[in-house]
């Protein structure tokens, strides 16, 4: 698998698709419930609702896997994504606490699909390599099973129905995967993201103006394009003429 090439074009695709859609909101009365003053908000977010701060708090001090499968989810995860001279590997960006979180978050979509994986992809290395749990595998031997599993049409083609529980696994771990490592600060960095940037606006391009057949009216200029008054707030009189 090429997989250092295909982390750019993966983030079209799989961290295109939105995954928050199945979290609810509930709307309380009090911003913050009687239960939780005092408590420290939980980091990376703003004004929570009552529902939201005790889910928050809840999801934040509970646990779904075991050390043992975050140990193979980290090892997956790092298959999909290994370090590279331009980024880090996907377990050093927060991606395995992500996909814990993403357990905790939303239960029915990813809790019996992972486990169930899981399962599937450590019987499946006792099976070809003498009782080796996936992560007491060789890294060869790992790689020989994501091989097998992480290409669905090839499975599909072959019609090997035996494959399919893990091609569905490592589907979605992939994209849990990705979506991980493209929502973290290494990722958003990896993928030049800048998101909105300050600028200096000086008026209408003089070629703009002239393809219009319009120019800015010189006295208005300072009041527009005044950058040593780019920081003040603009206002209005009741008749719409700017005061400030």
């Amino acid at each position: 698998m090429d997989r250092r090439k295909s982390l750019k074009t993966l983030l079209g695709g799989a961290v295109g698709t939105a995954i928050f859609t199945q979290v609810g909101c509930k709307n309380d009365g009090d911003l913050v419930p009687d239960s939780l003053v005092g408590v420290e908000p939980t980091k990376g977010y703003g004004l929570r609702t009552a529902y939201e701060a005790e889910r928050d708090e809840r999801i934040r001090n509970d646990r779904f896997f075991t050390d043992f499968e975050l140990e193979t989810i980290g090892v997956l995860a790092d298959i999909i994504v290994p370090e590279a001279e331009d980024h880090a590997k996907a377990t050093d960006t927060g991606v395995v606490e992500f996909i814990e979180f993403m357990a905790l978050d939303q239960p029915l979509v990813h809790q019996r699909r992972l486990r169930g994986g899981l399962a599937w992809i450590n019987t499946e290395s006792s099976q070809r390599y003498d009782g080796k749990a996936f992560i007491e595998a060789t890294p060869e031997e790992q790689i020989a099973i994501v091989d097998d599993i992480a290409y669905p049409e090839v499975v599909e083609a072959a019609e090997d129905d035996r494959l399919l529980p893990g091609v569905q696994f490592f589907d979605h771990l992939r994209f849990l995967v990705v979506t991980g490592f493209f929502t973290s600060k290494e990722g958003v960095k990896y993928i030049g993201y800048e998101g909105n940037q300050p600028n200096v606006w000086d008026g209408v391009p003089q070629e703009v103006q002239d393809k219009h057949g319009v120019s800015l009216e010189e006295k208005y200029l300072p009041l527009y394009v005044d950058q040593e008054r780019r920081e003040i707030t603009a206002e209005w009189d009741d008749e719409g003429n700017l005061i400030s």
